[in-house]
């Protein structure tokens, strides 16, 4: 396993105070949501040219482009014009992708209530064609409705493929299938394709805390990642030092006291 972190919770969100941060601490990889690739932000999508600049500058620095990060908006699974365009976006971003040698995808599924899965499967049977054809993998994130077992197999076998997955975050899971999660684990050995490592109480919704503090066995998730072979990554999220919902993602250093903590922790059982 190896450990990673993602592009804005650290330092002053750029790119190049990430990567110090990464060699000091002895960090592997970071995640890079595509809204930190220059050009996004004026065209709704990615291209080859920054993606290839910015791994290269992250390989120069001796890490490893671990993962890309998306957020589909709710309105691409509404089957009008608007759907489309942003749908177009999303395959030219998976396409900038390939080209640039990124090969897996974080993305967090645009369906939050059940009376949207008509639409939102024949979205991930379309995601999934487009992960197939660029070779990228879509980890796709749990949450709300979609963070039990039932659930996030249900949106895999909407775009039945190799390449689409699941990055298991171990909080969503928790609050959808309890200590069922550590089953869960073993059950989706095979599309485990990213880990996010936060800590949650049963009842307090999306509220930090320290990995040692809360329901989740934290040593346990890493050992049964151990015993099915799991090589991927691991990242830490929602900590306490976050502020979740309430900070301002400009503001530097958001995370670099709490995930240093994480870091040591989960070295110790990794």
């Amino acid at each position: 396993m190896k450990l990673a972190v993602e592009q804005g919770t650290i330092g002053d969100n750029s790119l190049a105070a990430t990567i110090r941060y990464c060699q000091d601490l002895g960090i592997q990889g970071i995640s890079v949501p595509w809204t930190m690739v220059p050009g996004y932000g004026d065209k709704g999508y990615i291209e080859a040219a920054p993606v290839k600049a910015v791994r290269a500058q992250i390989e120069d620095g001796g890490l490893a482009l671990a993962s890309m990060v998306a957020w589909a908006p709710p309105a691409i699974i509404a089957g009008d014009a608007e759907a489309k365009a942003l749908f177009d976006n999303l395959r030219r971003s998976m396409e900038a992708m390939a080209a640039a040698g990124s090969d897996t995808v974080i993305a967090f599924p645009p369906m939050n209530e059940e009376s949207q899965w008509p639409q939102a499967a024949g979205f991930y049977r379309k995601f999934a064609e487009v992960g197939e054809r660029c070779k990228v993998r879509i980890a796709h994130h749990p949450h709300g409705i979609l963070k039990t077992y039932q659930a996030m197999t249900r949106l895999m076998e909407a775009g039945p493929s190799a390449y689409n997955g699941i990055c298991f975050c171990t909080g969503n899971v928790w609050h959808g299938e309890g200590d069922k999660m550590y089953d869960v684990l073993r059950q989706l050995k095979d599309k485990l394709f990213f880990v996010h490592i936060r800590q949650v109480k049963t009842g307090m919704g999306e509220k930090e805390y320290w990995l040692d503090q809360g329901d989740v066995d934290i040593p346990r998730v890493v050992q049964v990642l151990k015993e099915i072979g799991y090589s991927g990554y691991l990242r830490s999220e929602h900590l306490p030092t976050d502020r979740y919902g309430r900070h301002t993602p400009t503001v530097s250093g958001v995370s670099d006291v709490s995930t240093a903590w994480v870091m040591g922790y989960l070295r110790a059982f990794m």
